[in-house]
């Protein structure tokens, strides 16, 4: 059927509706929502890993009573908090419940597998876990093992809405890779899914790519061919003949980030890209058929190779504080990769995961393979210029394997077989290590945590980068997000601070002028907020290579990050 008549038919005012998290997002099919329930207070209840950009228009037109997440805001091309998010917290419009991702993609997973809870290292010595204690997280005795354990109530959505690459009409789906949690919230549904699709194919058609197909047909409500229903996000195709893979909408998504800082520039938006348009049909002739071509250019696996051709502004001689952060954090990680043994990296977005990317590029033409993750499933990619975004689709070829947030988060950060370092970013962190990027002490909301605190609780040994000022280190931080117990480092625009006796010292400051070192550490001292101890002598760190500013100026070469 259409997607018209899926909404009309199976969305239902009160109806808890599951948003999957997934490389495609099934942002046609909310939209459609949007239409036909603007102004009729349905009082929905909407989960999902990360709410973002156009799918905002929800919460502005107050459409969601209460809303189930791990990240909201706006994620690319850099991560900021959503202004029609804040302004409906801020007028008590709508409740809110914060969750880490894998802690929550648990819960599905528990609707799924038809249990009560499931198990998690996630939660424990944060403040969500106090949050969320009514809500869905408890902590019990371990009835096979000393201790406490943290455990999710299941979670069961009325509708579970997603975008996949391809179905047959029975209803069986071919999703998008990686996969995030598409599986898992298809199956939780009570009644059902409402699948979007970029081409709908005969069953013998689908048939030849059985070892494609995620979602059986019996948990299928409606099939809908919805071609270009992730926009202005992407699709990556893993093979499916007929479908062209594209490229998020760089241009589109600036353009809504924008436009959404005031109220009514995200109404006159709303009503420009969706209240005035009849169905996506008339959405897709709007954004042109110029730039969806574009966007499938873009999506080549080649395409990063014709930007390298492009001419790029001169950048600076001089490096950037952030840049010295970026790679002095790029040779930490590489100094306890070689310590630890570690074999995988999982990174955050931002200054953390160009860090990352660094390094791995450090570790690998020097022969020590470690494995980069991002925790929508991606595992042993390789970074490619041009775009700094987390989960580029220009890195999802060069993936060893193409795989889901349980495999990640649940798997390689959380379970014993595999050696993990994570790399977070913060907006504060404390003498302790704790971090938050959830609410601000004006009682505002940041971002949430995604998986920083499933990475932070799990992983092997945590290094973390922030801007150095008195508001981001402070004594303690109002919010914890993300305990710091597994913390090890903190990079900042101004130095290195490593946990020594369980006290973060200054053990390294970058060189700036001729000041001395005693008067390098007073000038870092009043610009932290607690008594920073520092070693007698800490290390002046001289400026970064050339090489290393040019890499990681060819991965953000619009600045999104590095100014």
């Amino acid at each position: 059927m259409t997607l018209v008549e899926a909404v009309s038919q199976y969305i239902e005012p009160s109806s808890s509706i599951h948003v999957a998290y997934s490389d495609a997002r099934p942002n046609a099919a909310l939209l459609e929502i949007v239409r036909q329930f603007v102004g009729r207070s349905p009082n929905f209840t909407l989960s999902t890993a990360g709410l973002v950009s156009v799918q905002h228009a929800l919460v502005a037109k107050g459409l969601v009573r209460r809303l189930i997440a791990s990240f909201v805001g706006d994620n690319y091309p850099s991560p900021a908090p959503h202004e029609a998010f804040r302004r409906a917290i801020g007028n008590k419009e709508l409740e809110v419940e914060s969750w880490s991702m894998y802690s929550l993609i648990a819960r599905l997973m528990a609707g799924a597998l038809g249990v009560d809870f499931f198990p998690v290292r996630s939660l424990a010595g944060s403040d969500m876990a106090k949050d969320l204690q009514p809500n869905g997280f408890a902590e019990v005795q371990n009835p096979f093992g000393d201790g406490l354990v943290g455990v999710v109530r299941a979670l069961r959505p009325d509708v579970t809405l997603l975008q996949g690459v391809a179905a047959d009409p029975a209803g069986n789906v071919v999703l998008a890779p990686p996969y995030g949690e598409g599986v898992w919230g298809s199956l939780a549904a009570k009644k059902g899914v409402i699948a979007s699709v970029e081409r709908v194919l005969s069953s013998d058609e689908l048939i030849a790519l059985n070892h494609l197909v995620k979602v059986p047909s019996h948990v299928v409500l409606a099939v809908c061919e919805v071609p270009f229903g992730s926009h202005p996000y992407g699709l990556y195709n893993p093979g499916v003949p007929g479908v062209s893979s594209y490229a998020a909408d760089h241009d589109f998504l600036v353009d809504v980030r924008k436009r959404s800082s005031s109220s009514d520039a995200f109404n006159e938006w709303i009503d420009e890209w969706v209240l005035e348009l009849q169905d996506h049909e008339a959405y897709l002739r709007r954004v042109g058929y110029r730039t969806l071509s574009r966007l499938r250019s873009e999506a080549d696996p080649a395409y990063w190779e014709v930007e390298l051709l492009k001419e790029e502004p001169q950048a600076p001689e001089s490096p950037f504080d952030t840049e010295r952060m970026v790679i002095a954090a790029a040779e930490e990680l590489v100094d306890r990769i070689n310590v630890g043994g570690l074999e995988a990296i999982l990174a955050g977005v931002g200054y953390a995961n160009l860090a990352a990317w660094l390094a791995e590029r450090h570790l690998n033409t020097a022969g020590h393979q470690v494995a980069l993750m991002a925790e929508i499933g991606m595992f042993g990619y390789t970074p490619r210029p041009g775009d700094p975004f987390i989960f580029s689709i220009r890195n999802f070829p060069t993936c060893i394997e193409l795989t889901d947030v349980l495999s990640v988060l649940g798997t390689f950060v959380s379970g014993p077989a595999t050696r993990c370092i994570g790399v977070l970013g913060a907006g504060q962190v404390d003498r302790q290590g704790n971090l938050n990027s959830t609410w601000t002490p004006d009682g505002d909301y940041i971002v949430g945590s995604g998986g920083a605190n499933d990475i932070a609780t799990a992983a092997d040994e945590v290094l973390v980068t922030v801007k150095h000022d008195a508001e981001r280190l402070v004594e303690r931080v109002t919010y914890i997000t993300c305990p710091g117990s597994n913390v090890s480092t903190i990079v900042t625009t101004e130095g290195v601070l490593r946990r020594i006796n369980n006290e973060f010292v200054l053990v390294g400051y970058f060189e700036k002028g001729a000041e001395s070192s005693e008067e390098a550490v007073r000038r870092i001292r009043s610009v932290t907020g607690w008594g920073l101890e520092a070693l007698d002598s800490p290390v002046r760190i001289p400026a970064p290579s050339k090489a290393d500013l040019a890499t990681i100026r060819s991965f953000d070469p619009r600045r999104t990050f590095l100014r």
